[in-house]
């Protein structure tokens, strides 16, 4: 009986597994609100399964979102003795944007799923906070980077990423993360002798 009983929850897992990875397929080919019986499908499973593993949208996002959560951390811990870690993590980031689909799959998923894509925000957040203290450490960064810029960078890069149509994402990230990189930097001093006032020109350019 005991035998019996290991035997029906492996296969219980398998099927779990099946629907999440299915999950995640379809949440970055079809979007947020790719059907149930689609997911179902793709796992080999019949609905009623689906449900009793995830009763609603909002459980099944969470387990989509962890997939990617786990990823993320996994790698940036590899990246943790690395001073460019951030940039790294940066581009992992921007790669993900653009493989889920861009902004027209991540906006609607955040205006539905509030609270799971918080938890994503959170989670990045806390898996970069080494990264981020490492890099200004370093010189790497300005001082006054938070993690709203790690944020806004991550969707630039992925718009970069998404210049070569495809045909070269890495590339094209990697191009876009150098000129991203150069405004990330601390201010250099300003010329030896120079007292010149610099407010007015920043006044200029916030009026641009």
């Amino acid at each position: 009986m005991k035998q019996r009983t290991t035997a029906l929850r492996k296969d219980a897992q398998e099927r779990l597994d099946r629907l999440i990875d299915a999950a995640v397929e379809l949440y970055a080919s079809d979007g947020y609100d790719v059907p149930f019986e689609k997911i179902a499908e793709r796992a080999g499973v019949s609905r009623p399964t689906l449900h009793r593993n995830f009763p609603d949208r909002d459980a099944l996002s969470a387990a989509v979102l962890k997939v990617h959560m786990d990823e993320l951390t996994e790698r940036i811990a590899q990246w943790a003795d690395r001073d460019d870690g951030l940039f790294l993590a940066l581009k992992l980031l921007a790669t993900k944007t653009i493989v889920s689909g861009g902004l027209a799959k991540i906006v609607p998923m955040h205006r539905k799923a509030p609270a799971a894509s918080e938890t994503f925000r959170s989670c990045v957040d806390q898996a970069l906070v080494g990264p981020l203290a490492r890099a200004k450490a370093a010189g790497l960064v300005r001082a006054d980077f938070t993690f709203d810029d790690i944020h806004r960078a991550a969707l630039m890069l992925a718009g970069g990423g998404l210049d070569s149509y495809g045909s070269n994402v890495s590339a094209s990230i990697d191009l876009a993360l150098d000129m991203l990189r150069r405004g990330m930097m601390p201010a250099a001093p300003p010329p030896t002798g120079s007292t010149g006032d610099r407010s007015g020109q920043a006044d200029h350019m916030a009026k641009l």
